[in-house]
């Protein structure tokens, strides 16, 4: 068998985890089980195909990183580094608080609020993305977000517990 990677064990982890979860919810009444299904055979069929591409061999060759014959080796090339180690602990230590962050924001402001928002800070940050593209892509995941379980799925997302106090403070949408 192959060796593994940390991420194809993370992904099978996590299949597994939905598999379950569709599993439980056969059980429930049949509006009880939509959410999980919803969320569970997406995340099912991509974790999938995760597999299935972290197991498909590789297209490169043992050969990959020789020096092409008649050429000199250069001097200072770095080895290639692990998939993780102490090279990543910066990376992951940040993914860690833009995640808690994201969850800190849905509890506080609501999915509304915070989607915007966490999509304009990351790719502004991280990816680096233009003021225009960051604020197209966070107004049209919003848009997306309320069209699909707002109206489509007639869905209430958590609102968060200060946007409604907010919201009846400042007036906006009193009858």
């Amino acid at each position: 068998m192959k060796n593994l990677s940390f991420s194809t064990w993370l992904t099978i982890v996590m299949l597994a985890f939905f598999i379950v979860m569709v599993g439980l919810s056969m059980e429930f009444p049949a509006k009880a089980r939509f959410m999980p299904l919803i969320v569970g055979l997406p995340a099912i069929a991509l974790c999938l195909v995760q597999i299935g591409i972290d197991l498909m061999p590789s297209s490169k060759s043992a050969y990959h990183g020789a020096p092409r014959a008649g050429l000199t080796q250069q001097a200072g090339l770095e080895p290639e580094l692990p998939e993780f180690g102490p090279h990543t602990v910066s990376q992951e230590i940040l993914m860690w608080i833009y995640f808690v962050a994201f969850v800190a924001g849905i509890l506080t402001f609501g999915f509304y609020v915070s989607v915007p928002v966490l999509l304009l800070t990351f790719l502004r940050r991280e990816a680096e993305a233009s003021w225009r593209f960051a604020f197209s892509l966070a107004a049209a995941a919003t848009l997306v977000l309320y069209l699909m379980f707002g109206a489509l799925l007639h869905i209430q997302l958590h609102p968060g517990f200060v946007t409604p106090w907010l919201v009846q403070t400042i007036g906006i949408g009193a009858a």
